[in-house]
């Protein structure tokens, strides 16, 4: 059993027996990995303080079977401000829940950590308002794994030029308003409709759409520096949520907690 130090952020914990921890961390070189913390519910254990959900920590890890040990451990941020805030605590774990849904055991994401870390920085220091960074956040981590919509044109008539069209929520492509009552598209009223013509769409304006790219494009420092006006945050709001929920085809408990306290 050989131990090697490495950085990661808390994104799930769970008690086991009297005085243990199961924590899910996201770490900078080895991602997403399965962590003990013996004796750690206990107030007299020293790694106590650094085994909390939010925690950015520096550990010292010694694995043993498929999982791995604290033998050292150093807090470098608890993001404690956040825990002050109820709204602001049920956001951290709905984006803590989709990192853990869209990261798999083991493979490097240095980016997505470094997502997860300036998203948290952005909450706890009210850089936007919540909803428009949980919908940023929504976008650029669908991107980060995969889902990117393609926005350059009406996937219909080929118009690169849409002023107003609906995504398809399935496909993640745009269909323009034209094309849209020509072929008679339809919204469902199932969040994971089967492909066809009865399927789940939302709005999109070009607004939107220059808005996504950026979001995209930019990298986790500056990709909540763009403005909208109110009525297309709106629809952007219910955009990402919804492109959410259709590409990973599943909702989150979290997000329904949070939505709650809206």
């Amino acid at each position: 059993m050989t131990d090697f130090k490495v950085n990661c952020l808390i994104i799930q914990e769970r008690e086991i027996g009297d005085n243990d921890k199961l924590l899910t961390v996201l770490s900078e070189r080895y991602g997403k990995l399965s962590v003990i913390g013996k004796g750690v519910k206990s107030i007299k254990n020293r790694h106590m303080h650094c085994c909390h959900l939010l925690s950015y920590v520096s550990f010292n890890l010694r694995r043993k079977g498929n999982y791995y040990y604290i033998t050292e451990s150093d807090l470098i941020e608890n993001f404690y401000d956040i825990r002050n805030d109820i709204l602001k605590l049920s956001l951290s774990s709905y984006i803590c829940d989709i990192i853990n849904h869209v990261v798999q055991e083991g493979v490097e994401e240095n980016t997505i950590l470094r997502l997860a870390l300036n998203t948290l920085y952005a909450i706890l220091k009210d850089k936007q308002s919540l909803e428009t960074i949980r919908a940023s956040f929504q976008i650029k981590i669908l991107a980060e794994a995969g889902f990117y919509p393609d926005l350059s044109f009406c996937s219909i008539c080929k118009d690169e030029n849409v002023l107003v069209g609906h995504l398809d929520l399935i496909d993640g492509v745009i269909v323009c308003n034209n094309c849209k009552n020509k072929h008679l598209l339809i919204e469902s009223s199932e969040p994971f409709a089967e492909r066809g013509l009865d399927k789940p769409i939302a709005i999109i304006t070009k607004a939107i759409i220059n808005t996504i790219d950026f979001i995209v494009n930019s990298d986790s420092k500056r990709f909540l520096s763009f403005s909208l006006s109110e009525e297309d945050l709106f629809l952007f709001y219910i955009l990402s949520e919804k492109f959410l929920i259709n590409q990973l085809e599943r909702g989150f408990n979290s997000l329904d907690f949070y939505k709650s306290l809206l």
